[in-house]
C-alpha cells in the first residue's frame, strides 16, 4: 500500500476496497482476499479510477458480433497508488467490456506521455 498522498488520491479506489473487504471478511488473511479481488476485477478498478479518457474509434472484431457498436478508449487512471494507461473496449453506454492493454507507471509525467502518444 502507498503511504503518501499522491495528487490524484481521490480517484484511487484501492483504499476503499481494502476497507470494504476488511469490514466484510475481517482482518485475518486480508492481504490474500484483497489480491483475489484485484486479480478478478482489475479492469473495473482501473476504469473507475480514470482521470482522463480519449476515444480511439470503433472497435472492429472480425470474428465476434458480441462487441458490435463498441468503442476503443484510452484511459489514464490511478489504482493502488500507481498510474495506469489502458486501452479499453466500452459499449455504447460507456460500460467497460474488456481491457486490451494495461501499462503501469510510477509517475504522472510518464503516464501522461504514454496516454497522449501511444497508437
Amino acid at each position: 500500500m502507498c503511504s503518501f498522498d499522491h495528487p490524484h488520491a481521490s480517484f484511487d479506489r484501492f483504499p476503499e476496497l481494502v476497507r470494504d473487504l476488511e469490514l466484510e471478511f475481517g482482518p485475518d488473511g486480508l492481504d490474500a482476499v484483497v489480491e483475489r479481488f484485484v486479480e478478478a476485477e482489475l479492469g473495473e478498478f482501473v476504469w473507475d479510477g480514470r482521470i482522463a479518457e480519449r476515444d480511439l474509434g470503433a472497435y472492429e472484431s472480425f470474428d465476434d458480433d458480441e462487441f458490435e457498436g463498441s468503442e476503443r478508449v484510452r484511459t489514464l487512471s490511478i489504482f493502488r497508488g500507481r498510474y495506469r494507461v489502458a486501452t479499453c473496449i466500452v459499449d455504447r453506454f460507456r460500460r467497460l467490456q474488456m481491457m486490451l492493454v494495461i501499462d503501469d507507471f510510477d509517475d504522472l509525467p510518464s503516464a501522461e506521455f504514454a496516454f497522449r502518444n501511444r497508437a
